[in-house]
């Protein structure tokens, strides 16, 4: 039987730390959302791409928070972490110097750039806690997934099937390989959840419920900008057809996991704990 993920903990400072540590990342989120929009007077639709990477980095939050308390990684998928890595320095070679992918908005100007970079940070130093400082924590056996295979089958297909709003054939299929490789790269952590069972501790709750509110967004975003992705010339816009497709799927992966999150924190507010079934491994 795989071992329980993180296990309970009793005692009322474990439980406050946790409040504490939970309602610091949602009022760093509230402070940050409060100042873009005070800041930027051209927020329209466009924004939901900046908003999607701001969730995202709630996530991080949430998820470092759980590792600095606890001085642990149980739970942590160091492979999902490894694609989302992955996917934002792709992105990042795009979006940092062409303007095809980035929201028309003053937020893309430097904003959603500068969210980018920032997830990426947090990405690469939690990946340094599970495979160097906390490694003792990690619970590898539960983690099994070919990270690059995933990368090199995304990267094939983006070849074959990319958008062109960038006008590069490189970079436009760069874009689209993080695309890609973001659809599939909170498998692990899912993965792992269901391998391990049990109860999810809150701040990891947090983490995938936010990934999966972002990635809802960033369908919301794509959806409206479908017309954009259409050829010139008129044709069948296939690569708008399979952006739509691979976020649609993406939200599926996660709708699950989304469900039971959102009616955790309602009976359990900001502290939810989450009982999933345990699996054979």
């Amino acid at each position: 039987m795989a071992p329980q993920m993180g296990g309970k903990y009793h005692g009322s400072n474990f439980g406050f730390a946790m409040d504490q540590s939970t309602l610091t990342a949602y009022l760093g989120m509230i402070s940050l959302i409060s100042l873009v929009y005070q800041s930027f007077h051209d927020i329209g639709l466009s924004t939901l791409l900046t908003l999607s990477v701001g969730i995202q980095n709630f996530a991080y939050a949430a998820l470092f928070l759980k590792v600095c308390s606890q001085k642990s990684v149980a739970g942590i998928s160091g492979r999902a972490l490894s694609l989302q890595a992955i996917s934002y320095g792709l992105r990042l070679c795009s979006t940092t110097w062409l303007k095809g992918y980035i929201p028309v908005d003053g937020t893309g100007d430097w904003l959603y750039q500068m969210l980018d970079a920032s997830a990426l940070l947090m990405a690469l130093k939690l990946i340094h806690c599970v495979y160097k400082t906390h490694r003792a924590t990690y619970q590898e056996d539960c983690d099994g997934f070919n990270v690059m295979y995933t990368a090199i089958t995304c990267f094939v297909l983006a070849v074959l099937i990319h958008p062109d709003l960038n006008a590069r054939p490189l970079f436009d299929t760069l874009w689209t390989t993080a695309l890609y490789i973001d659809v599939v790269a909170m498998l692990p952590q899912l993965s792992m959840l269901s391998k391990i069972g049990g109860e999810v501790e809150a701040l990891n709750c947090h983490f995938v419920g936010a990934t999966a509110i972002s990635r809802i967004v960033s369908l919301g975003f794509w959806y409206h900008g479908f017309v954009e992705l259409a050829p010139l010339d008129g044709g069948f816009n296939l690569a708008g057809w399979v952006i739509i497709a691979a976020h649609v799927i993406q939200s599926l992966l996660l709708c699950d996991f989304l469900f039971i999150y959102v009616k955790a924190c309602m009976s359990s507010g900001l502290n939810p704990r989450m009982q999933l079934p345990t699996w054979e491994v």
